[in-house]
């Protein structure tokens, strides 16, 4: 017979871990074949450069970032009498890729991401035909072991956070609520920072609960020391630097963190002064670097702001080359703001898992708890929710459910602690007599938050992420192109990853196309997809794309277009079209 006590955990630790396995295996082996977004795939030639390295360099080439740093250079010639070309011969001689800095992206995750990619050694020159035995290109396939082992991290969180705030059944809820949440599991088959960036601000959510712990323990005892406190706070700002330096606007979280610990027992206007050097200190040189290469502490980032704003739409902000006008920022921002939040109220259930408990973490903002760590706390997460929301919406104020810019789903954690909490206090006032009434509402709501992952395990997929990307088929073109020649492209974040060349973003017009070809660089190889074809046809007749309207039907290109040889892949006509100055295909 097991004994109570340390067996009764036993009892409940096997299964859960033997259920860790199962699903890990099963999304693994039966979800995943590979990354399926920009951002991921961003992120991950970000890490095998600098693996390789070259630093923090791209092959993901945003023309706006182009346009930035050769006006640069330009700028830093006329004052310093340096190269004005981005490409001086004598640091690119013929054969070098032509990488540049990357402006774009904060550096915590692929920097993370390359010492993991250092460990597992994967084959980042895997052939075409590798690629399509393996049915997965070997850079993708440890990605999710990465995310998989923080998501396992922050569930032992979720625990501690239960245990600290109310007791062990909530505590153990929590863990398999937070387990069992779909969106969860969808982050770790990403290269996105999602699932690290939970681990990193639900580590530092408590170590401000701790900072509240001793706050509370020194108001109600004189004789206790305060000293703890500063450790929790060095330590919190550590955790909130790291998150900082992996998305940059997660600073805002300084906001709420600043009010909440001076309205605590015992407030100390010094700690609250040390966390923000502390996050300050090791952010800002990051600034100054990005300042040092492109001129704007902000990088290719300003236009972000304008992003959804009027004229400026769809990819834009990205692929236009003329800096925009900020004084709009100012004009619309009430405007984006309030599109974002509402945006977010609407799709909040969605945003956070669409987890049942979520709905009661909700419900529970009328609800007073009884100890005031628990309501500091509570109030602290609604908080940091509006902190992060306001901050989004000047960058995407419309964000999907599993994407980069899905930023509340960060508190997710934390939020299901509460809404687990609050469970139980409505399931006692229920004050059913009946042991086993209570056992099968737990099990059914458990059950009903599952349902989403049992459905995504158990449903066939396919074995690409088809369409648009088709990895050995995109490896295979896009090294037509030389080495030091640029892949022009609709999807630059899949040619830069798959096949392993700088891939320029399919600029707005024509005219800035050839000024990057005849002035920056040349490009080998242009390559058309699904990205184009399932847009709006308006995007190419009269939109942000109609100059290139010619290569989107087949018709007759200009003559002076530097890219005239025109051919489509076996079998593939209908999803990709390649562009280049001589049938490279035929001598290659």
């Amino acid at each position: 017979m097991v004994e109570v006590g340390k067996g009764e955990v036993l009892i409940r630790i096997i299964p859960l871990v033997v259920a860790l396995l199962v699903i890990g295996f099963a999304t693994n082996a039966a979800v995943y074949h590979g990354l399926n977004d920009a951002q991921s795939m961003d992120n991950a030639q970000l890490a095998r450069q600098i693996v390789r390295g070259k630093g923090f360099t791209t092959e993901f080439l945003r023309p706006h970032a182009v346009a930035q740093l050769r006006d640069y250079a330009v700028s830093q010639s006329l004052q310093t009498g340096k190269p004005r070309d981005l490409f001086p011969s004598d640091q690119f001689p013929p054969g070098t890729p032509r990488t540049l800095p990357d402006t774009y992206n904060a550096p915590g995750y692929p920097y993370l991401l390359a010492a993991w990619f250092y460990i597992v050694r994967p084959e980042f020159e895997q052939t075409s035909a590798s690629q399509t035995t393996t049915r997965i290109y070997s850079g993708d396939r440890w990605i999710p072991a990465l995310n998989q082992l923080f998501l396992v991290l922050t569930a032992f969180l979720v625990f501690a956070l239960g245990h600290r705030l109310f007791d062990s059944r909530v505590a153990w809820m929590s863990v398999v609520v937070f387990l069992s949440t779909n969106l969860a599991w969808d982050y770790t088959l990403t290269a996105l920072s999602t699932t690290v960036l939970m681990f990193l601000v639900t580590a530092m959510l408590i170590c401000t609960l701790e900072i509240f712990c001793v706050g509370e323990a020194c108001a109600a005892n004189e004789d206790r020391s305060f000293a703890p406190a500063w450790f929790w706070a060095i330590t919190a700002g550590l955790l909130l630097a790291a998150a900082s330096l992996t998305r940059l606007h997660l600073m805002v979280l300084l906001v709420p963190l600043f009010v909440l610990l001076l309205w605590m027992p015992r407030p100390s206007f010094l700690l609250v002064v040390a966390i923000i050097l502390i996050v300050g200190g090791l952010v800002t040189p990051w600034f100054f670097h990005v300042n040092a290469v492109s001129g704007n502490p902000l990088g290719s980032n300003m236009p972000l702001m304008l992003y959804g704003v009027d004229d400026y739409t769809g990819n834009q902000i990205y692929c236009g080359t003329t800096i925009p006008s900020y004084e709009r920022v100012f004009k619309d921002l009430i405007k984006k703001e309030s599109t974002g939040f509402l945006w977010h109220f609407e799709h909040a259930w969605g945003l956070l898992g669409a987890n049942p408990l979520i709905l009661l973490f909700g419900a529970s903002i009328l609800h007073q708890f009884k100890r005031l760590r628990t309501r500091l706390f509570h109030w602290l997460l609604f908080a940091c929710a509006f902190a992060l929301v306001a901050a989004n919406n000047l960058g995407s104020a419309t964000p999907d459910n599993l994407d980069a810019w899905n930023v509340v789903v960060l508190l997710l954690p934390s939020m299901v602690v509460i809404g687990c909490a609050f469970f139980f206090i409505l399931l006692d006032r229920m004050n059913l007599q009946v042991h086993l009434l209570n056992s099968l509402i737990v099990t059914a709501t458990l059950l009903l938050t599952a349902t989403p992952l049992v459905i995504n395990l158990t449903t066939p997929s396919p074995s690409y992420s088809f369409p648009p990307y088709l990895p050995p088929v995109i490896k295979a073109y896009g090294q037509f192109a030389q080495t030091d020649e640029w892949i022009t492209s609709d999807m630059p974040w899949a040619t830069a990853w798959y096949a392993d060349r700088a891939s320029l973003w399919l600029p707005d017009s024509i005219a800035d196309f050839e000024n990057f070809h005849d002035n920056v660089c040349p490009t080998g190889i242009l390559l058309l997809t699904p990205v184009t074809w399932s847009q709006p046809v308006a995007n190419v007749t009269t939109g942000e794309y109609k100059d290139w309207f010619p290569l989107v039907v087949g018709a007759a290109v200009p003559s002076e277009f530097p890219l005239s040889v025109h051919v489509t892949p076996v079998l593939l006509s209908t999803y990709y079209s390649v562009w280049s100055d001589r049938p490279r295909w035929q001598t290659k």
